[in-house]
């Protein structure tokens, strides 16, 4: 029984990585470390760190999330916005790549990162992701994009900062890297099928292309002795394997890089489980949002004690590993084994290796991540979304990363609440030879004038009760055979305590005018809180009705004619 209990703690995939899943799984796991090794190296340098550090958050992470996490196909590790982040966060701090105080930040915001993951864990945070809209992600993940790519130009075009005056052989070697690396994508695909390569292999085999692509620029680096006619390359790169390190403590650090941490973990963890559900769903697989906290923090303090930066899923390399058909997350651990075996035995040889290729890998891998599809449609259906989209991806551009993400929440939580707090109401008839209710302005419907119906299309909080006031004025004021005013609550999901004082107030104000009030259509939660709320009690002689027709059937006065309303559709 013991053991049997001890075997249930495992994973669940362990039990199942044998056979085809385990060739399966063997296959993606080389794959991705194909496309690892070198992307790591790349978002290293565009995080200012050593490449050899890219490197070390794909060893240790990986392992610790394929024992946690819930996905069983995120590849974690090194992510070009994460990478972004860091940067623009230990350069606000006044400090210089390559110096010791650098790295040190960069492990730091890791450690940072992983506290705030599993504090958010404890809390069971994990349907955070609802509230940072796709147009406000989809504006922030562009804007990076294009300061990525910015940031990327003067290595590969060997200029300075200043005067972006190429260098011819820096210039012909990076164009040539950036268009071999474009090339391998869709061209080469549909090359090998012409070719006659199975629908997969011609798939599988572009995504070899960046490693082959550095290998190749850095074998002609050196026979060409390109280092000696100006050609910026890497250096000297230490092999080995990460030793575990204690991160040190400076608590005026802490608090002066606490901010960026907060808005790296969040957006990190955005978007590791939007990835994460995207290829889930392919699969019908299941996400727990709260383990992927607890596995993404975990995977965070990984990075700090393996001295390097915070680690997220990456959205290119997770479908690198879906496409080459991961079945579990022992893919993910194979990965990170192989990723090891290249820091321990390549690493020398990429002394070579020049900036320029690294930047060209860099552009090609976050080009994608310019999303002008979701521009177009948020134009076309909802303006005030693309506004969100617009401003987050200006100001990311513009004026600042973290400036530019908050600009955009600001702005969509202030679209929200205008939306939410002017609801849409509508004055209702029947249709006639029916028991439907629809909108008079819409439909050609049966009306009383001793009887107004009227839906709220929304839940009732503080700011839209004078929305509701105000709306039931008005419609009072034009009938002056009124009797009685009945809400149509088929919408509401909540009546906040500001709305029942609304609600009360207007049972007050419709009395001293000679109306009662009525509510119809009430569900069943919101009944329990008005229940205890007294409100019912209040209303009295008014009364809560199972629908609009039972309503009109005992409220309305027969000898009142029913009057007859042409909608505008």
């Amino acid at each position: 029984m013991a053991g049997s209990a001890q075997f249930r703690l495992l994973p669940q995939w362990i039990r199942e990585t044998r056979g085809q899943t385990l060739q399966d799984d063997l296959l993606a796991g080389l794959i991705t470390a194909v496309l690892l090794v070198p992307q790591g190296m790349a978002l290293a340098m565009l995080a200012g760190l050593p490449p050899m550090l890219g490197l070390y958050a794909g060893i240790l992470p990986p392992i610790l999330y394929a024992i946690l996490g819930s996905s069983r196909t995120l590849a974690v590790g090194p992510v070009s916005v994460a990478a972004l982040l860091v940067a623009n966060a230990l350069a606000g701090q006044g400090l210089e790549p390559g110096d010791p105080a650098w790295i040190a930040g960069a492990v730091t915001l890791a450690l940072l990162c992983a506290g705030i993951l599993l504090l958010m864990a404890l809390l069971r945070m994990g349907e955070l992701t609802s509230f940072l809209s796709h147009p406000v992600l989809s504006g922030f993940t562009s804007g990076a994009a294009v300061v990525i790519i910015l940031s990327q130009l003067p290595p590969l075009l060997g200029s300075d900062q200043g005067d972006w005056l190429p260098h011819a052989p820096t210039l012909a070697l990076g164009l040539g890297c950036l268009g071999l690396l474009a090339l391998s994508r869709s061209p080469l695909q549909r090359l090998l099928r012409r070719l006659g390569i199975g629908e997969r292999l011609a798939m599988l085999l572009p995504r070899a292309a960046p490693l082959l692509v550095v290998l190749g620029a850095t074998l002609l680096t050196a026979l060409l002795a390109l280092p000696e006619h100006g050609v910026d390359v890497v250096g000297d790169i230490p092999g080995g394997l990460p030793s575990p390190v204690l991160p040190g403590l400076d608590g005026q650090q802490l608090r002066d890089l606490l901010p960026a941490a907060i808005v790296i973990s969040l957006v990190s963890y955005v978007e590791s489980v939007s990835v994460a559900r995207v290829l889930a769903w392919r699969r019908r697989q299941r996400i727990d949002s709260n383990r992927e906290l607890l596995a993404l923090g975990i995977a965070n303090a990984g990075a700090a004690v393996s001295g390097t930066m915070p680690v997220a899923g990456g959205f290119a390399r997770s479908k690198v590993n879906f496409d080459a058909g991961a079945r579990t997350q022992f893919a993910g651990i194979v990965t990170a084994l192989l990723v090891a075996l290249a820091a321990l035995l390549l690493a020398p040889l990429f002394k070579y290796l020049p900036l320029a290729a690294l930047a060209a890998v860099i552009i090609i891998a976050v080009l994608p991540l310019i999303d002008l599809a979701t521009l177009r449609r948020t134009w076309r259906f909802d303006r005030a979304d693309s506004a969100a989209l617009l401003v987050t991806f200006f100001g990311v551009v513009l004026v600042d990363i973290e400036l530019g993400l908050l600009a955009g929440l600001v702005l969509s939580l202030a679209i929200f609440l205008w939306r939410t707090g002017h609801p849409h109401f509508a004055v209702i008839g029947r249709i006639p030879g029916s028991s439907h209710y629809r909108n008079v302005d819409r439909y050609e419907v049966e009306t009383w004038s001793d009887l107004l119906l009227l839906r709220i299309d929304e839940s009732l909080y503080f700011a839209n009760t004078a929305s509701l006031e105000q709306m039931v004025a008005r419609h009072v004021a034009d009938r002056p055979d009124l009797r009685h005013v009945v809400l149509i609550c088929s919408a509401v999901n909540r009546i906040d305590h500001s709305a029942l004082e609304t609600l009360e107030a207007l049972v007050e104000n419709l009395g001293e005018a000679g109306l009662v009030l009525h509510l119809a259509e009430v569900k069943g939660p919101v009944m329990d809180r008005l229940r205890h709320s007294g409100l019912l009690e209040r209303m009295h002689p008014g009364q809560v009705f199972l629908s609009p027709e039972e309503a009109v059937r005992r409220l309305h006065s027969p000898e009142r004619a029913a009057v007859r309303s042409e909608g505008r559709a």
